[in-house]
């Protein structure tokens, strides 16, 4: 915004300043043209003095006049009109003076001699009962040039006037929108849950907008509050219902009913992960606030140590990345991630486990591997299958991975398995945690 609007503010300095210095140049012109016709006007009447009646009639005393028309090409020039009689000033030599039309100032630049430009004055006068026209003309050139130098001065110094201007007002421009910058960057921190509300000491002018913002951010934790608090209860309610359904399935119609027991053990795992994604996208459209966020240096080291303990088994396990700084994501669903990746690895690995966290181009990016027996190319694609298990023999319901595949989804993220360096399974999760709205 800063910029367009200085660049609106220098376009608006510049369009002033030429038309300001075009309407200066055109009013030096004009008083400059009306002193020259003045002058021209004094030039014809000397001329008209000039003129002495003799035994011959009128005649023209040439000592009478300014030797400036005696010289060849001077600029100043006259032509005296006593009916067929015409006298010339020696200044024409033999160049002619068109008579303009009507008397007074002629209105427009006439060539003359030399490339001269004339500005010519005509006067009719009566003298011993005869009519006399008199012409006088004066070059316009060295006003001409004058005003160029003048233009060409003025751009000059038009020029270092506009940049120091444009540096004052961007200046201005920067002083001005900086408590925009503030409160924009604060935005950005509160979006990302890095602050709960705005600072309100502002200007004047923007805390009306301050605390209105800050009035709507506390809305909104509220309304967070109570769809989180609401998605549990929900949670908890659908979980007994269809556990209940479950067993009474198991105990009446496996043995009694194995068709029909398949297909009610069918719908109820597509009811409760119809139920479990919707309430995992819920959550994640909630998002995360500075109570909830994910924080890589305090949230890791305490689910490493409390997988060690249930799993009680000497694993190097290696994490690095783990000083991030807290991430605009639930930490409940980064808990329930990362703990579903690192409980397969603790199960499957032999000696090392790898945990790495990296934050890159807006995206949270997490890799867990081992050096275990791995998943072969082929069948990588099952163990995203809820209840799938390859190995029946390691205790467990075969819901981790596909959990962890239903969260991802919900954030809009993507899940790769490969294998590990050490020939184990390695798990590759991006997450965009750049413009989540949060």
């Amino acid at each position: 915004m800063g910029r367009r609007l200085g660049l609106s503010l220098f376009i608006s300095l510049l369009l002033a300043g030429v038309l300001v210095g075009q309407a200066a140049l055109w009013w030096l012109d004009q008083e400059q043209r009306d002193t020259v016709a003045a002058q021209l006007n004094d030039e014809a009447t000397s001329v008209l003095a000039a003129l002495v009646e003799g035994r011959d009639g009128l005649a023209l005393q040439q000592q009478m006049l300014d030797p400036a028309y005696r010289n060849p090409f001077s600029g100043r020039y006259f032509m005296v009109l006593i009916g067929e009689q015409r006298w010339r000033s020696r200044s024409l030599w033999d160049a002619n003076l068109d008579v303009p039309e009507a008397g007074g100032t002629d209105s427009e630049l006439r060539a003359g001699p030399g490339g001269q430009q004339l500005l010519r004055f005509r006067g009719d006068y009566s003298m011993a009962g005869q009519p006399i026209t008199i012409v006088v003309a004066q070059d316009y050139t060295p006003q001409l040039d004058n005003f160029e130098d003048i233009k060409t001065a003025a751009l000059a110094a038009w020029v270092v006037v506009l940049a120091g201007l444009a540096l004052a007002q961007q200046w201005l421009i920067r002083r001005g929108l900086k408590p925009l910058n503030q409160a924009r960057r604060q935005l950005e921190q509160l979006r990302g849950g890095e602050r709960v509300e705005l600072d309100e000491n502002v200007a004047v002018e923007l805390r009306p907008l301050v605390t209105e913002v800050n009035r709507l951010q506390r809305h909104t934790e509220q309304q967070l509050r109570r769809s989180r608090h609401a998605l549990g209860d929900l949670g908890h309610a659908l979980k007994t219902p269809l556990a209940v359904l479950r067993n009474r399935c198991d105990e009446r119609l496996q043995a009694a009913d194995p068709a029909l027991h398949a297909l009610l053990d069918e719908q109820l795992d597509q009811l409760e992960t119809s139920v479990r994604r919707a309430l995992s996208r819920a959550r994640v459209a909630a998002g995360a606030t500075t109570s909830n966020r994910f924080n890589p240096a305090e949230d890791v080291p305490l689910l490493v140590a409390t997988l060690k303990r249930a799993h009680h088994r000497d694993l190097n396990v290696e994490v690095s990345g783990q000083g991030l700084p807290p991430q605009p994501v639930e930490r409940d669903d980064m808990l329930e991630v990362l703990g579903n990746l690192l409980d397969n690895a603790f199960k499957w690995a032999r000696h090392r486990v790898w945990l790495g966290l990296e934050q890159r181009n807006g995206e949270l990016l997490l890799s867990v591997a081992d050096d275990g027996p791995g998943v072969a190319a082929e069948r990588r694609h099952l163990v995203l299958r809820r209840g799938e298990r390859l190995d029946q023999r390691m205790p467990g319901h075969g819901l981790g991975l596909a959990i962890v595949s239903d969260t991802v989804d919900a954030y809009g993220g993507r899940l790769m398995l490969s294998e590990s360096d050490a020939g184990g399974l390695l798990v590759r999760i991006v997450l965009p945690v750049a413009d989540r709205g949060l």
